[in-house]
């Protein structure tokens, strides 16, 4: 048998060494991770999609069984689960409509809140954004009524004391001769009390007014309550009014802010038909929001908006601006200080005014 031949090395093996390029493993580490986070992004979707796809089948089929959700519907075959809730309440006040018109003429002076807020911040401050939500959203809402009349639930409490029977009481219709309270038409989509009472309690909170705005949404709450309790509007109402407050009316805001500072109508309108359109699509607010994302990557965009965090209450308060009400304040004290001092060169024993 032959022996193997000699290795050229002595009988000694050589070692390879592979040579690992650092730049290439982070590559390689980093696309894993990227692969991962999308087969986990995709699955948490698609869990999420079914478990939200069975809840508004299962809404679909069952939305007029009142007893799924532990009562009953109104004679117009309604069913709405915020008069459920408070059904106790509303018995109570049915029994004792002494307290019902109690509750109703506080919540009525709670409005004087929003009213007297907004003159103030308009006609003193110089802040046409509150005046334009409010313009906005009432304006829609009276929109929504003119197209469709909802009547108000059957068991509705009236009390001559709520908004807006209490205005009707004093200007279109003599109530003092009725026994009880009758129903008097008015808007019920969506809730005006609410809308209005959100925004004041929003405008408050950003322009350094925060315990007052909590003590209004806490106001909105209760009344939110009362308003189910006494059926003077049903829950969809409610929620709408919410969402038009919190979103709806930012457009309005936003126009309000450019009439305080004087920006001409030219700047505000659209500049094409094309313009125009996506405005009114909202594709204009979609293509806004994507350059806003895309210029929130720079690092140094980013920092800055941290560091205008800490000014967020002055920022707001740009909008304001003088007003007709200052003018003549300051008109008022100018021409009485030159009255003073003239009165104080004639031989008057009287103090310059500062």
């Amino acid at each position: 048998m032959a022996s193997p031949p000699d290795k050229p090395d002595g009988g000694r093996r050589r070692m390879s060494i592979k040579v690992v390029d650092p730049e290439t493993e982070k590559e390689k580490e980093a696309k894993t991770k990227k692969i991962k986070w999308i087969l986990w992004r995709d699955v948490a979707f698609l869990v999420a999609a079914a478990v939200a796809a069975h809840y508004m089948g299962y809404v679909e089929l069952h939305a007029s069984e009142a007893e799924l959700r532990g009562g009953v519907s109104n004679d117009n075959g309604i069913v709405d689960t915020g008069f459920i809730v408070t059904t106790p309440i509303h018995d109570f006040l049915r029994k004792n409509r002494g307290w019902n018109d109690a509750l109703a003429a506080i919540n009525s002076l709670a409005l004087f809140i929003p009213g007297i807020y907004a003159a103030y911040v308009t006609l003193w401050k110089g802040d046409y954004d509150l005046a334009f939500r409010y313009f906005a959203m009432h304006i829609l809402r009276s929109f929504c009524g003119w197209f469709t009349y909802l009547p108000p639930d059957p068991s509705y409490l009236p009390s001559n004391y709520d908004v807006p029977d209490i205005m009707q009481c004093l200007f279109a219709k003599d109530c003092r001769q009725a026994a009880e309270p009758e129903v008097l038409p008015f808007v019920s989509f969506f809730s005006g009390h609410v809308c209005t009472m959100v925004t004041t309690a929003n405008h408050m909170y950003l322009r350094g007014y925060r315990n007052l705005g909590l003590f209004c949404h806490v106001l909105n709450v209760l009344q939110m309550v009362r308003l189910l309790a006494t059926r003077g509007h049903y829950s969809i109402d409610m929620i709408i009014a919410w969402y038009m407050a919190k979103y709806v009316s930012n457009t309005a805001g936003r126009l309000g802010r450019y009439y305080s500072r004087g920006v001409p109508l030219s700047d505000i309108m659209p500049r094409s038909g094309t313009e125009a359109f996506e405005t009114i699509t909202g594709v204009y607010d979609v293509k806004k929001e994507a350059r806003i994302s895309r210029l929130m990557k720079k690092h140094d965009l980013q920092k800055a908006l941290l560091e205008m965090e800490e000014e967020d209450v002055d920022i707001v308060i740009e909008s304001e601006s003088e007003t007709t009400a200052t003018m003549l304040v300051e008109g008022m004290y100018t021409g009485a200080s030159d009255y003073l001092l003239k009165k104080n060169s004639s031989g008057y024993d009287v103090k310059k005014v500062s």
